[in-house]
C-alpha cells in the first residue's frame, strides 16, 4: 500500500490527515478489554478460526523507519505486524503508559520470534 492510499485510510478511519506506518481492523472490543481478556469477546468462523481483523502496513513508511532505527526492513516489519496485533487485542497507544506499553510488547514478540528489535 503506498502513502497516498494509507494516508486515505487514515483520514478515513482515524480522521488524522497523514500516512502512517500501520493500521488495524479488528472486531469490536468493549472498553477496557484487552490482551487474554479480549479472545473471550472476540467470535471464531463456523470451523474454529479465530479472526482478529486485518493489519495493513505501509512498505515505504517501514523502509523509512527502519533506515531512521538503523534496522533491517525484516525487523521493522515484524514489529509493524506484532503492533497491529496488539491493536488487534484491545491495547491501545494513544497515551504516554499506552505508547510504553506497546513498545515494550512490540520489542518483546518480536524477540521471541528471533527477530531483531
Amino acid at each position: 500500500m503506498n502513502d497516498t492510499k494509507m494516508r486515505e485510510l487514515n483520514r478515513k478511519h482515524r480522521r488524522i490527515d497523514r500516512t502512517t506506518d500501520v493500521l488495524s481492523f479488528g472486531q469490536r472490543l468493549p472498553r477496557g478489554v484487552r490482551g487474554a481478556e479480549a479472545r473471550l469477546h472476540l467470535g471464531e468462523d463456523p470451523d474454529g478460526v479465530l479472526r482478529l481483523g486485518d493489519i495493513v502496513i505501509s512498505p515505504g513508511q517501514a523502509r523509512r523507519q527502519a533506515r531512521r532505527h538503523g534496522r533491517p526492513l525484516e525487523s521493522e516489519v515484524a514489529f509493524l505486524a506484532a503492533h497491529g496485533a496488539l491493536h488487534l487485542m484491545g491495547f491501545e497507544d494513544e497515551t504516554p503508559r499506552g505508547y510504553r506499553e506497546m513498545l515494550r510488547l512490540g520489542h518483546d514478540a518480536t524477540r521471541q520470534n528471533s527477530v531483531k528489535p
